[in-house]
């Protein structure tokens, strides 16, 4: 019988989520710059540059959300290649999925917009093989 262990994913708080977006844009456009000199220094391909480099960088996989009473759940399937310090970025209405990049530029970096406010404190995430699942309590106010 084999015994399925899920793993803590960490969490962040709201204020990691603009610098993780600014350093995922950069390494986008880093290599979006590098794509157009490989081509020639041609100008006109600047949003296909752009789009090449996000597909071959950034990984955004497919993020289901429900809600159940006072409860959020989200459930996303990982690529099956190891991805390093895999973390949540909570805001009271959104999560950002995300790890450091691999030996090969490649990252998970995935924003999931909630359908209701949540409490920050009530977040928790695991792991289980390729699939993470978050689960969360709605923020009642007063």
């Amino acid at each position: 019988m084999d015994i399925l262990t899920t793993i803590p994913v960490r969490l962040k708080g709201p204020d990691s989520i603009a610098p993780l977006l600014q350093n995922v844009r950069e390494r986008i456009t880093r290599r979006a710059y590098e794509k157009f000199v490989e081509r020639g220094a041609v100008y006109g391909h600047d949003l296909d540059d752009w789009l090449d480099a996000d597909r071959e960088l950034i990984l955004k996989p497919f993020g289901e959300v429900h809600a159940e009473g006072t409860d959020v759940f989200v459930e996303m399937i990982l690529p099956e290649i190891a991805l390093p310090n895999i973390a949540v970025h909570i805001a009271p209405r959104q999560f950002v999925i995300s790890s450091d990049p691999d030996e090969d530029g490649v990252q998970l970096c995935q924003m999931i917009d909630l359908p209701v406010e949540i409490s920050l404190d009530s977040v928790d995430a695991e792991q289980l093989d390729n699939v993470i699942r978050i689960t969360a309590v709605v923020a009642f106010h007063d």
